[in-house]
């Protein structure tokens, strides 16, 4: 069947049938919003494919499931042992002091995640350059690197009490503001610890240089991070489904439980494996754009214009290595 597509004043438009009749209500479908919707599906290709390549690493190097593992359950000790101190400052009530106290939590848990994803880039290099690394390797990588990671983490935390005040405001602009300013906030440090792991600067130019990476790798396809969860959130799904599957097939106290604890188990798989694959990804477009290689796991990938990915303004050349130093 042919539908008579038109172009009318810089729209398509696209007349509806109903048991072959036509109605007279066409749908208007712009240019910009074709280019703008075939521009998310790109992006959520990108990542896609950047997420499967960072699978077949965790795949054949599943023991770097062991540091977002680590990570978690570190986190989860630190937040209990501040459960005491919390409640007391929530107790004594004074003004200010509930942002010491988070304060707090958001620098010992943003230098605990930053502590093992160090660790972590670093065995992902390691892997691309051919070895196998062992966890003692990328813990002690991580460590002789501790003053740069807590000056991250420090600023981290301070960045973090300032966008939860923004948010927790009871106006709206504030609340914009401060989701604005946390959406800027990571993605100009989304490359800051493969930058702290192979880079010998000040802890001004760290940032710098994960913005300026970011700016060549990501670039206006800063949606394709998005991409990037679409695995997670498969397993997240699936563990729903079967849940679901069992307590409709057999809906009883006890299959309530077991649906709930299969939920529990995918979250937690989805975390780890989200934890692995976002930093193989970083590292594996860290390596391209400072070095030059392209890592073997992602000879499938195409560096030069992030797979088909819509290029930035400018065209020509990809600027992908365009910043290029040595590591």
């Amino acid at each position: 069947m042919c539908f008579p597509v038109q172009l009318v004043a810089g729209r398509l438009e696209v007349p509806v049938f109903l048991s072959g009749r036509q109605l007279e209500v066409p749908v208007f479908i712009s240019h910009a919003e074709i280019v703008v919707t075939m521009g998310i599906f790109s992006r959520l290709k990108t990542g896609f494919k950047l997420s499967i390549d960072s699978l077949r690493v965790l795949r054949a190097h599943p023991k770097l499931l062991i540091y977002p593992a680590i990570s978690g359950i570190a986190s989860i000790i630190f937040m209990i042992a501040l459960l005491g101190p919390l409640f007391l400052t929530s107790a004594v009530g004074l003004v200010g002091l509930e942002y010491v106290a988070l304060f707090v939590v958001y620098l010992g848990t943003a230098f605990i995640a930053a502590f093992f994803n160090a660790a972590l880039v670093h065995s992902a290099r390691e892997v691309f350059r051919g070895n196998n690394p062992t966890i003692s390797e990328g813990l002690s990588a991580a460590a002789s690197h501790l003053g740069p990671l807590l000056i991250w983490a420090f600023v981290s935390a301070v960045v973090g009490v300032i966008i939860q005040s923004l948010q927790s405001q009871n106006n709206v602009v504030g609340q914009i503001v401060g989701t604005l300013f946390s959406f800027g906030w990571a993605v100009a440090t989304f490359f800051i610890i493969p930058v702290i792991v192979f880079e010998d600067v000040s802890a001004t130019e760290m940032f710098k240089q994960s913005a300026r990476t970011f700016v060549d790798t990501w670039g206006e396809t800063v949606g394709a991070r998005l991409g990037l969860w679409l695995i997670p959130g498969g397993i997240v799904l699936a563990g729903i489904l079967a849940a679901a599957a069992i307590i409709f097939v057999l809906p009883t106290a006890a299959t309530f439980i077991t649906g709930a604890l299969i939920v529990l188990v995918a979250i937690v798989t989805a975390i780890l494996v989200s934890g692995v694959i976002t930093a193989v990804t970083k590292t594996a477009l860290y390596v391209y754009a400072t070095e030059g290689r392209k890592p073997e796991e992602f000879s499938n990938f195409d560096f030069e214009t992030l797979d088909g990915a819509p290029e930035k303004k400018g065209g020509g050349a990809s600027t992908l290595t365009g910043n290029r130093g040595n590591i």
